[in-house]
């Protein structure tokens, strides 16, 4: 395992080295680019390049598609290093989980996936998979779901797989729609297989808990039948990951994790940074710099390829509007306004209505909007080189994680498994405990 440390710790100090060089770029708020004149921040070859290409054409070069654009060397270098350095995002996970018998039936299939929208559907289905897989191998016949939400995860798992589950909810009303979507799976599931084999399922345990420290999952009452187990965590916000992870080392009868990490920027100094590594450096990751780690830059470079990007004049709108504000009183600096989705034929002036409802300002100045509109597509260009940077810093994230795992003797992978198109946060987290 050392040499692998070695290697992780290598390739922390590079992805932080760039994210630190860029720490200016990834800082920028879009809603300041007029007010801190975001523009004159870049570099004059940056500038050069960029003050009047379309942004079609950025999306063609960032997914690697042939462009006549001459691009700045040191910008051709900065997106090659990330794309080197960042960890593959491509789905490639391959699962060898068999279901039961219950899904080979159309209708009961269709039971897992009611109430579920596409993106969750996609996410369940090779989340279930990867978790029994790992529970196989662990000798494990139980998971514990923290944020199980309706219970459509362990549902899957315990009528799909046979494992126990438990889901642990900090919300009473989703728990027990979760019971209620239980049982009438369980009724339906009656009119297509063998009744012994309905009786034999393990029904979900659901339970309430809102949970804020490692120290506290200890104490959970889980049932007798919940001995040797794995914890999993499907997208859980905030510190409840690393606090996922913390208790898992702690714990003996945990076997294995599964954890999809989320909501980067609601990261406290108790989730990032939690290996000693990271610990004794400064490594710090600004809560700008973790919000666009948490974008979806597959679907976004997308639609720029496709010139579907009208709608992000919005973004535009929102910056011409700060400076509106900040021009007239700079304490309106930053003030909590309506989101307001662009339509075609929307105006500045139609925006703005809609987006100041909520405060009290006068009529005030917008002579200079129309020249900062005129620039929308600079306020385009400069989100996306944010964006560039986005798997290098979320990479930063869950190379520390894996490190502190390593650190505490736990072998630990990452494996991209969902789309990134359809699920941006795609690595799923795996932690072993006694593996040779």
């Amino acid at each position: 395992m050392s040499n692998h440390m070695e290697n992780v710790r290598a390739a922390i100090d590079a992805a932080v080295k760039v994210v630190q060089t860029y720490k200016w770029l990834l800082d920028l708020y879009v809603l300041d680019f007029f007010v801190d004149n975001h523009w004159g921040m870049l570099p004059q070859s940056w500038r050069d390049s960029f003050h009047d290409i379309d942004p079609q054409t950025l999306g063609y070069m960032l997914q690697d598609h042939p462009t006549k654009h001459l691009f700045p060397l040191s910008f051709l270098a900065l997106v090659k290093f990330v794309k080197s350095m960042s960890l593959p995002r491509k789905s490639s996970y391959e699962c060898s989980s068999k279901n039961m018998d219950i899904v080979n039936n159309q209708k009961l299939r269709n039971m897992f996936l009611k109430h579920v929208k596409l993106k969750k559907r996609h996410e369940i289905s090779l989340m279930a998979n990867v978790v029994n897989d790992v529970a196989i191998t662990s000798g494990c016949d139980a998971v514990i779901d923290f944020g199980s939400g309706l219970g459509h995860l362990v549902r899957m798992l315990s009528y799909n797989y046979g494992l126990k589950t438990v889901g642990i909810e900090c919300q009473s009303q989703l728990t027990d729609e979760a019971r209620k979507l239980d049982l009438e799976l369980e009724y339906t599931a009656k009119k297509y297989v063998n009744i012994d084999n309905i009786t034999n399922f393990p029904r979900p345990i659901h339970c309430n808990e809102t949970l804020s420290s490692a120290d506290q999952l200890e104490t959970l009452s889980l049932k007798e039948t919940i001995h040797n187990h794995g914890l999993i965590g499907l997208h859980p916000c905030g510190n409840l990951g690393p606090l996922l992870l913390k208790y898992f080392v702690q714990c003996n009868r945990a076997q294995f994790i599964c954890l999809v990490g989320c909501c980067y920027m609601k990261l406290s100094s108790d989730g990032y940074p939690m290996s000693k590594y990271l610990m004794g450096r400064d490594y710090e990751l600004s809560y700008a710099s973790r919000e666009i780690a948490c974008h979806a830059i597959e679907a976004y470079c997308e639609k720029l390829c496709k010139g579907d990007y009208n709608d992000l004049k919005v973004h535009a709108f929102r910056a011409a509007l700060e400076r509106v504000l900040v021009e007239h009183d700079p304490k309106l600096r930053h003030s909590p306004i309506r989101s307001v989705k662009h339509t075609d034929n929307m105006t500045f002036e139609s925006y703005s209505k809609i987006a100041l409802g909520r405060l009290s300002v006068p009529t005030m100045d917008t002579s200079k909007s129309t020249a900062d509109l005129a620039q929308w597509k600079r306020v385009v260009v400069l989100y996306t080189l944010r964006l560039v940077l986005a798997p290098l810093v979320e990479t930063v994230i869950l190379l520390d994680r894996l490190y502190y795992m390593m650190e505490n003797g736990i072998h630990c992978e990452v494996h991209p498994v969902f789309d990134p198109n359809i699920s941006p946060r795609n690595h799923v987290m795996i932690g072993r405990k006694n593996v040779v």
